[in-house]
């Protein structure tokens, strides 16, 4: 049996998110109880209507993909919002791209922004992208120049301007467009210059990406591989967000100071879901002569540096003692761990390019550099994030325990 629940917002639902009550021609209501195949009955009626309503608003060709993600738009927010949206205006003026980013501009529910829908805004926009736009897999000869050249590198815009399949020996503007974008995602050398060539190794990079978007693996640059790298552009430029919360979480950020050790000292912040910081302490994280800030995908195993920029769970507060007893430390081999344990743990999968380094970089935490504390040598840590004074240690546990945050977002201001 499925029993009817309020939305974030207040909005009585129930099944798969159905506000309508179809047996009875009225709005859900509380203590409304319909059995799993009537939620199934009602899901199908509603996504048929809402297919209905997308073929006819919609007047410009559209892959499966777009269709599928309009589909799934229209039955969150309704046809009504559709017909009116920005987005429909720009998909119906042949702007793909710019359609494609009005999916971020609806995720807000009672005023403020909901995480749910931030997360189902950015599946649909990549369900949109997925299969490439009309018109991207018509391959237009390359009439231009071929004389070999190289320019300083430049941030690719979209949409990308190739409009034919790429493939090692091409060469032409649209090849430097495609390394100048393989460089913005890392997966060639960024700054210098570029080339107007397909060469072996941009191959090479392109096969990299197609098996981070799970696409066959041919080293050609097609729509679907060229959907997958707008795709992965839009997501890169977008800033990063504020970490949508409805309760206080961590923000770990440079602060371009070091400290007498040779580290950089970081700010952990607690901040408000409104973004105000309400409480912050310094803490470093890594090693002397290892501070090298990167993503997570980038982390190199074994490197003693900083936890890398990404999102964090902030798991319970583990004692080596008994609960408030600084006086024991956790066992370990160098032991350098400390009372405190938290463990943070990557809400990221391990990617193919992480595997490529041995696993990836993961099992970081909170905890004091015991060895620094109480013997004054080996300062730093290999990744985990570490206050250095005792005082400071106390006042950590004392802010967890305090607002209780459950999500740390470490944020070097790269990409």
């Amino acid at each position: 049996m499925e029993e009817g629940y309020a939305d974030p917002v207040g909005v009585w639902t129930i099944g798969y998110g159905s506000i309508y009550h179809l047996d009875d021609n009225r709005p859900v209501r509380r203590g409304d109880i319909i059995t799993r195949n009537t939620a199934e009955l009602w899901l199908n009626q509603e996504i048929n209507e809402k297919a209905a309503a997308v073929n006819n608003l919609s007047k410009v060709p559209l892959t499966q993909g777009m269709f599928d993600a309009l589909v799934s738009f229209t039955f969150n927010f309704g046809d009504g919002a559709l017909k009116q949206s920005t987005l429909l205006r720009k998909l119906n003026g042949k702007d793909y791209e710019g359609a494609a980013r009005e999916f971020d501009r609806w995720i807000h529910g009672g005023g403020k922004v909901l995480p749910g829908l931030v997360i189902r805004r950015n599946r649909e926009e990549a369900l949109f992208r997925r299969d490439g736009f009309p018109g991207d897999d018509v391959e237009i000869p390359w009439t231009g120049s071929v004389e070999l050249v190289e320019n300083p590198y430049q941030p690719p815009q979209l949409p990308l301007k190739i409009q034919r399949t790429l493939k090692e020996g091409s060469v032409g503007e649209d090849c430097y467009i495609l390394n100048c974008s393989l460089a913005r995602l890392g997966y060639l050398k960024t700054g210098g210059k570029q080339p107007n060539s397909y060469t072996t190794v941009t191959k090479g990079a392109v096969e990299w990406l197609q098996g981070d978007s799970d696409l066959a693996v041919d080293g050609k640059f097609g729509s679907k591989t060229k959907a997958a790298l707008s795709a992965a552009i839009a997501k890169a430029d977008k800033p990063l967000p504020d970490p949508v919360t409805d309760k206080v979480y961590c923000r770990l950020t440079r602060t371009r100071r070091v400290n007498a050790s040779g580290l950089e000292l970081l700010s952990l912040d607690f901040v408000s879901p409104k973004g105000n910081v309400v409480d912050s302490i310094s803490v470093v994280s890594g090693a002397p002569g290892a501070q090298n800030f990167r993503l997570l995908a980038d982390g190199i195993p074994g490197s003693l540096e900083p936890i890398p920029q990404s999102r964090y769970y902030i798991a319970d507060i583990d004692w080596a003692g008994a609960k408030d007893d600084y006086g024991v430390a956790h066992s370990h081999d160098s032991n350098g761990i400390g009372p405190v344990f938290v463990d943070l743990i990557r809400t990221l999968p391990i990617r193919d390019r992480e595997r490529d380094r041995k696993g990836g970089r993961d099992a970081f935490g909170f905890h004091a550099d015991w060895n620094f504390i109480t013997e004054g040598h080996s300062p730093g840590s290999a990744g985990c994030v570490c206050p250095t004074s005792m005082k400071d240690l106390q006042e950590l546990v004392r802010l967890l325990r305090l607002y209780d945050p459950r999500d740390l977002f470490v944020d070097w201001g790269l990409l």
